[in-house]
């Protein structure tokens, strides 16, 4: 029988995790479970160097990359101000974004949320709005519609044009990186989804680990996933 699809997750460096006396590693425990009750097998990651990542990826079949702290604003051109909360790690958005650029030139599977679109996008050209506004619709804390474009990877995982989503982001995507196309919108024009036309790549705004466990809308994100790794692990 061949083994789990191994998923690899990377891990937030954080100054302050409860239980540990110093700093330590944090992994969403919702992204965890989706990823195990979709049938793969998550495998959190440390930032890492640019030496090891190559070893690393060779043993995963697919990468989550989950949502966290904010891109730092230097990566796209832009200051910080006192609604920005940047990562704790200064080599976080380095160790992420290699990672996100290892599943580009590998074809490797990826699901990047929130925070891992925002740094693809970044990563491809692309800028951010640093602040939402919270009218006519709050993105932080929220429950909305997202309407998928038709032909879309988001349309085919969902088997649905439309669905709703668990929102908690203050900043979204501004100008579109190169060669990333939108396959998913909000009501108030917000891009709550990417894709890289001939790469496994989706990317979307909001958090389907929220509610993956009751709704169908998002446990597809992570079967997706699942199902894609699936196809990479060796028969045998």
């Amino acid at each position: 029988m061949s083994r789990h699809p191994r998923i690899g997750v990377p891990g937030m460096w954080s100054n302050s995790v409860h239980g540990l006396r110093f700093d330590g590693l944090a992994v969403a425990t919702g992204v965890l479970q989706a990823i195990v009750d979709a049938g793969g097998e998550p495998v959190p990651l440390f930032p890492h160097s640019p030496m090891e990542l190559d070893e690393r990826l060779d043993i995963l079949d697919g990468i989550v990359v989950p949502g966290g702290a904010d891109v730092d604003p230097a990566r796209y051109g832009a200051q910080p101000d006192e609604r920005t909360g940047i990562t704790d790690h200064p080599g976080q958005d380095d160790a992420d974004a290699r990672i996100i650029r290892a599943c580009l030139e590998r074809g490797l599977p990826a699901l990047l949320i929130c925070r891992g679109m925002q740094l693809l996008n970044v990563e491809l050209g692309g800028t951010l709005h640093a602040h939402l506004p919270t009218e006519p619709l709050d993105h932080v804390g929220s429950i909305h519609q997202v309407v998928a474009a038709e032909g879309s990877t988001l349309h085919a995982a969902w088997g649905a044009a439309q669905q709703d989503v668990s929102s908690y982001h203050h900043q979204a995507v501004d100008r579109v990186g190169d060669g990333l196309v939108v396959t998913g919108r909000s009501e108030d024009g917000t891009i709550e989804a990417l894709e890289v036309p001939g790469r496994r790549i989706l990317a979307v705004q909001w958090h389907p680990e929220d509610r993956a466990a009751h709704h169908a809308g998002d446990r597809a994100m992570f079967d997706w996933i699942v199902a894609e790794a699936r196809a990479e692990v060796p028969v045998g």
